[in-house]
């Protein structure tokens, strides 16, 4: 039986025949199939800045920058493509993300605060389900273009092809197999090939310049776009740009600063790094946001698209933001202060997310974490996420689309070990904030802890005791706690019951539940891990088959029967198996917390 949409096609085409020429038929057939797809299974691009605050996008009311080495003041920027998204759409006023990247990315991709996944620099495994698996599983195709970062590999598996376990369809990324060089000549690995341009002297042809990390891999993304439009694609991509080492961009002014630019950076003498082309590089990430803005409306796609654009981190310390009051809001990537973690976020879908009625911004106040993004894009896509038990974020879905008018969350909470170890209690922090308060939990150096109240010191430069720490960042001591007003004790109080509340929990047994234990081959089952306790922190697992052969487990339990015999599924607690993938041998232990079941393949 034909459905509503094709007898309603049928209909109006055999309309159109009798009255229009077959050229006008067939735009007009193509113009109703669009019409009937609109926002069923969206598509969603997710662009992530690296290295940028919130007042790095004009949107947010500042245009002029400050260097503190001296390479410029009142140097004006603008980010017109990302403006207009903005003003289209809905601007997220207090969005916030850790410290540096790579904490970050982990929580963006698995909606988990860090201490939930987080282990060591570069090594996250890939049992861990992240939005690419997401999208995936929901029948997506998925692409990745841009910085990677938090892999590095196994001994069975290549750093180059690891990638790909997050369900990345497509990828070119920076960062994957070694760190190298970001921009002119770039390191990088597309689809599991590894392309090296150091060196090299001759041209981009599609550019007739230098090779530009940035440049090659937004061209993987417009194909991307265009070899995918005629199905719902996930596109992620995590810019390049503005991270350092800061050089000169193809649009810098005149051409021969680009094309004689020493493409290594030695950052003890600035060769190769020069922070004076730091404006330059903002707008050259802007200029190719719209590009892919632009190659959506190319490919006819731009109405079933939803765009979100969010930062990393906040931009350096050798940075400042001029605000309109001429006052300078410094840079701070790698603190915990506002100037730090204080990113922007912007959310744009035509038709769908409501603009203001006046030309003017619409803005959304409440508090948004980064762990927020993969709920969020789930909620609109439409799809499940497979480990929505394990998900801390919260969708703020209902109100970018205005149906909800209340602030999707109360706190936010971080657990933050830098690039450290999640072991290193030398390293780790641990607060809590709401957007007039912040309290931290004791640590080494801070006993006691630390509160402060944001409404008059949102860059925590309160207290007579100050820490230095990595990076030059500076921990004060915050208010004293015997001389707090009665609203700041009520909001210590109740930050403190938060801190309480998510104190690491470790994980006492685990069990693995199937719905039967005999299969033919071809069946395929779904299992289900139960981690003990409930409140667990760690409520990751690794599954294992004992012969993969006879039959196959993935990350999402789902058991598929080959060939007939015997297998055993066991799993393993993150909690204690430590799952890396840092090159080692071992990706994970076996000898902690575990649980198993056989099961009989027949014929």
């Amino acid at each position: 039986m034909l459905s509503f949409n094709k007898v309603w096609l049928v209909c109006l085409t055999s309309l159109l025949f009798a009255c229009q020429s077959a050229e006008e038929t067939a735009i007009a057939i193509d113009k109703a199939q669009t019409q009937t797809k609109a926002h069923s299974n969206p598509n969603v691009v997710l662009i992530l800045i690296d290295d940028l605050s919130h007042y790095g996008v004009t949107a947010y009311g500042a245009n002029k920058l400050h260097s503190y080495d001296g390479e410029f003041t009142n140097k004006e920027f603008a980010t017109p493509n990302i403006d207009q998204l903005a003003k289209t759409g809905v601007r997220f006023d207090n969005a916030f993300a850790y410290p540096i990247c790579e904490n970050t990315r982990i929580a963006l991709m698995s909606g988990k605060v860090n201490d939930a996944n987080y282990l060591q620099p570069k090594s996250q495994h890939s049992s861990d389900i992240t939005f690419g698996d997401a999208f995936k599983k929901a029948g997506y195709t998925t692409g990745l273009f841009g910085k990677w970062k938090q892999t590095r590999g196994t001994k069975e598996v290549a750093g180059k092809d690891y990638i790909a376990e997050f369900g990345w369809d497509d990828y070119a990324a920076f960062d994957v197999v070694t760190e190298g060089q970001r921009f002119i000549n770039p390191n990088l690995v597309i689809n599991g090939k590894e392309y090296n341009y150091n060196g090299r002297s001759d041209v981009d042809p599609a550019t007739g310049r230098r090779w530009y990390g940035p440049d090659i891999v937004n061209r993987h993304a417009l194909e991307f776009i265009d070899n995918n439009k005629d199905k719902p694609f996930f596109l992620y991509y995590p810019m390049i740009l503005v991270h350092d080492d800061h050089k000169p961009t193809p649009d810098t002014k005149p051409n021969s600063i680009f094309d004689n630019f020493p493409e290594n950076a030695d950052y003890n003498n600035t060769r190769g790094d020069d922070r004076e082309y730091f404006p330059d590089m903002i707008e050259y990430m802007d200029k190719l946001i719209g590009k892919v803005v632009n190659k959506l409306e190319q490919a006819g796609v731009r109405e079933n698209t939803l765009i979100v654009v969010m930062g990393d981190n906040a931009t350096k310390e050798t940075f400042g933001h001029i605000l309109p009051d001429g006052t300078i809001y410094p840079g701070r990537k790698g603190g915990n202060a506002d100037n730090g973690i204080h990113v922007p976020l912007v959310v744009n879908f035509p038709g769908v997310v409501p603009a203001s009625n006046n030309h003017d911004y619409r803005s959304y106040d409440g508090l948004t974490y980064v762990t927020d993004i993969y709920p969020t894009i789930a909620d609109a896509a439409g799809i499940e996420m497979p480990n929505a038990e394990q998900v801390e974020g919260k969708s703020f879905w209902p109100q970018a689309i205005g149906k909800n008018s209340n602030e999707h969350r109360d706190y936010i909470y971080a657990w933050y070990i830098g690039n450290s170890k999640y072991t290193s209690d030398e390293e780790l922090l641990r607060y809590a904030f709401t957007k007039e308060f912040k309290r931290y939990a004791p640590d080494k150096f801070f006993p006691k802890g630390r509160f402060f109240d944001l409404r008059s010191d949102p860059l925590e430069r309160v207290g007579d005791v100050v820490e230095k720490r990595r990076w030059g960042v500076l921990r004060y001591s915050g208010l004293d706690t015997n001389n707090l007003t009665a609203e700041q004790q009520q909001a210590y109080d109740y930050l403190g019951k938060v801190l309480d509340q998510h104190q690491m929990v470790r994980v006492t047994g685990l069990k693995l539940i199937a719905p039967k234990n005999q299969l033919s081959v071809g069946d395929s089952i779904q299992l289900q891990a139960q981690v003990l306790p409930e409140n667990a922190t760690r409520k990751g697992v690794v599954w294992e088959s004992s012969d993969p052969s006879v039959a196959t487990v993935d990350k999402f339990g789902q058991l598929v029967a080959h060939k007939a015999g015997q297998v055993t599924v066991r799993i393993f607690s993150w909690d204690d198996a430590y799952p890396v993938s840092a090159n080692r041998q071992q990706t994970y232990y076996r000898n902690g917390v575990t649980a198993s079941k056989s099961f009989t393949i027949g014929r």
